[in-house]
């Protein structure tokens, strides 16, 4: 059998176009691209106390009441009947309880308040008080300034029973403070 130039010439050619076609195919097929990864590391949201709430010096008769400090650091007696009263010159300072928020400069944060029925203050003894109602200043949510830095004041109603039992109550609270 005698090939031709002509016919040589044709089986290259096909055998060429199916390679190119193979390889063209198999080019087709994937694609690559690269991206670079990143990531900033803030600094962490903090709360410290300034000071405390104090309700101050309270005279109780036999109806008890209400004694709210705001964050403006006034202080509100209610209650239907009540004979709460704060006597003039000896209200021991009532104040809403500071704390000072640091972080990451422009971020805000979310706070969370204690619940109503949550806290109670205590004389040491079996003598105990509600604590409700807390509020804050900012409310729910606070900016960090520019410095990182925010105050936030809290204040909160304190129950006092009837006939409440004299003495010094104390006790605790948390507030959480945590970017949104």
């Amino acid at each position: 059998m005698s090939y031709s130039f002509k016919q040589f010439a044709r089986q290259v050619a096909v055998a060429s176009g199916l390679v190119t076609l193979g390889m063209s195919a198999y080019a087709a097929q994937g694609s690559t691209a690269s991206a670079s990864a990143s990531a900033t590391i803030v600094s962490p949201i903090a709360i410290t106390k300034t000071s405390d709430l104090v309700f101050g010096k309270l005279a109780v008769g036999a109806v008890g009441g209400n004694v709210a400090i705001s964050t403006a650091d006034v202080v509100s007696i209610s209650g239907a009947g009540t004979t709460v009263a704060q006597p003039a010159g000896s209200t021991g300072n009532p104040a809403a309880a500071v704390f000072g928020v640091t972080g990451e400069a422009g971020f805000t944060y979310a706070i969370t308040l204690p619940g109503d029925g949550a806290v109670t203050i205590s004389d040491g003894a079996s003598h105990t008080m509600a604590v409700n109602g807390f509020v804050s200043n900012p409310g729910t949510s606070g900016t960090l300034s520019g410095a990182g830095t925010d105050t936030l004041k809290v204040g909160a109603t304190l129950v006092v029973g009837n006939n409440q039992v004299p003495g010094t109550y104390t006790g605790t609270f948390n507030v959480t403070v945590s970017y949104n």
